[in-house]
């Protein structure tokens, strides 16, 4: 399971040097085979070969005629690009790729438990800006409020 926040430098070539929390993980479940793809607010995804390949088969909408189903698969599987990890733990981003996230030279990974993100410096920092005042609504949303009684003062009649 990958998770935490990781920032990296990206090489003259394109390489983003994959920090050693996830490559410790990468060797321990085998995962050598990646595939990089446009992601959500300009990052990019990035999915192991077997979560790519379930992805593909059991959750994406098949591609049909349908014009917002066949939009969605170009955006996700025709953006993609299979990527291996490198001798020196780097990962080549293609440069569409790199255009699309708006990353030049500094990158950060983020694990997302199934996968993992990559997004230039300045736009994570500006999309956890953006999203500070909505953190809370969210909780609230996702988790429901809850009141602890015993925290609250009593009323004296």
């Amino acid at each position: 399971m990958y998770y935490g926040e990781a920032h990296s430098a990206l090489d003259e070539k394109g390489r983003l040097a994959v920090p050693v929390q996830f490559r410790r993980i990468m060797d321990a479940l085998d995962h050598d085979t990646w595939f990089i793809t446009r992601g959500y607010d300009n990052s990019l995804f990035l999915f192991e070969k077997s979560r790519w390949e379930k992805l593909l088969q059991e959750e994406l909408p098949k591609a049909t005629l349908e014009p917002r189903k066949m939009d969605f698969r170009r955006f996700l599987v025709g953006s993609s690009s299979k990527i291996k990890l490198d001798g020196q733990g780097r990962l080549l981003i293609p440069q569409y790729l790199r255009e699309y996230a708006g990353i030049d030279r500094e990158g950060v990974l983020l694990g997302m438990e199934d996968h993992l993100q990559i997004w230039s410096e300045t736009n994570w920092r500006e999309y956890n800006q953006r999203q500070a005042a909505e953190y809370k609504k969210m909780a609230a949303e996702l988790f429901g409020t809850h009141t602890f009684n015993a925290a609250e003062p009593k009323e004296e009649a």
